[in-house]
């Protein structure tokens, strides 16, 4: 493993890995009190600032809690939060599996309608023009965390509508199987909660809250060739963004 002083990274954001690294081989466990802020700047060879800031970002992840006078604890299970940069255009299926988990995808519905103006105007069509929606359900050990509405243009699929062409990546169907490109994308994030009849349709209980990522997502001839809505589970999934001044 790489020494921190010749890792590039912040000290602190290195010492949050550390830490990490030790949950994951089973050093520390889930529940259990963390070491003093001296012990582990002692273990990491780092300043108690240092540590504290790493234990504060880790608190900001729900990874570790605070207990005024008593100590720093992890949580009950630090691992159900599934935690991911938001620096790189990923498929869901890519998001997934790069946490570390298979997800297991359920098709909810699968259709052709004409477009709405909204979806007209994010995929530069004329109006009413034919496109398929898609809605999916991703489950993480067992849970769904991840709901998914995606619109794209009809003329883009060859031959009949199959579910099973859509329980993996739609990326790679895209890019592998109808020929596009897939370079970037424009991206709106909002917090929402789910309406109770959506919620009872994937299974979930109301009143969680969902990180919202409205999508458009374009080729390198900046033409929009997917819509998606992407509901990302609150209570199961944070995204890391690394913010400069300049």
């Amino acid at each position: 493993m790489k020494a921190l002083r010749e890792d590039r990274r912040s000290l602190a954001v290195q010492v949050r890995d550390r830490i990490w690294h030790e949950v994951e081989a089973g050093v520390l466990h889930a529940g259990e009190k963390l070491p003093s802020e001296q012990d582990l700047a002692a273990r990491f060879g780092v300043s108690r600032a240092t540590v504290r800031e790493a234990l504060k970002i880790m608190e900001e992840e729900r990874v570790v809690l605070c207990r005024h006078g008593v100590g720093r604890f992890l949580a009950p299970d630090p691992a159900s939060v599934l935690t991911d940069e938001m620096t790189r255009l990923k498929s869901v299926t890519e998001l997934t599996r790069g946490l570390g988990i298979s997800p297991t995808t359920k098709v909810i519905s699968l259709r052709e309608e004409p477009a709405d103006d909204l979806v007209s105007s994010r995929l530069d069509l004329e109006p009413s023009s034919p496109v398929v929606v898609v809605e999916r359900v991703r489950q993480a050990k067992g849970e769904p965390v991840i709901y998914t509405v995606d619109y794209f243009a009809r003329h883009v699929v060859p031959g009949p509508l199959r579910a099973e062409e859509f329980e993996g990546s739609l990326f790679a169907q895209m890019e592998e199987k109808w020929g596009l490109q897939l370079v970037y994308a424009k991206t709106v994030i909002s917090a929402i909660l789910l309406d109770s009849e959506t919620c009872q349709r994937i299974g979930v209980p109301e009143g969680i809250p969902w990180l919202m990522m409205e999508e458009i997502v374009l080729d390198a001839q900046d033409r929009p060739q997917l819509y998606s809505n992407d509901y990302h589970r609150g209570d199961k999934m944070q995204f890391r963004v690394l913010r400069h001044r300049r």
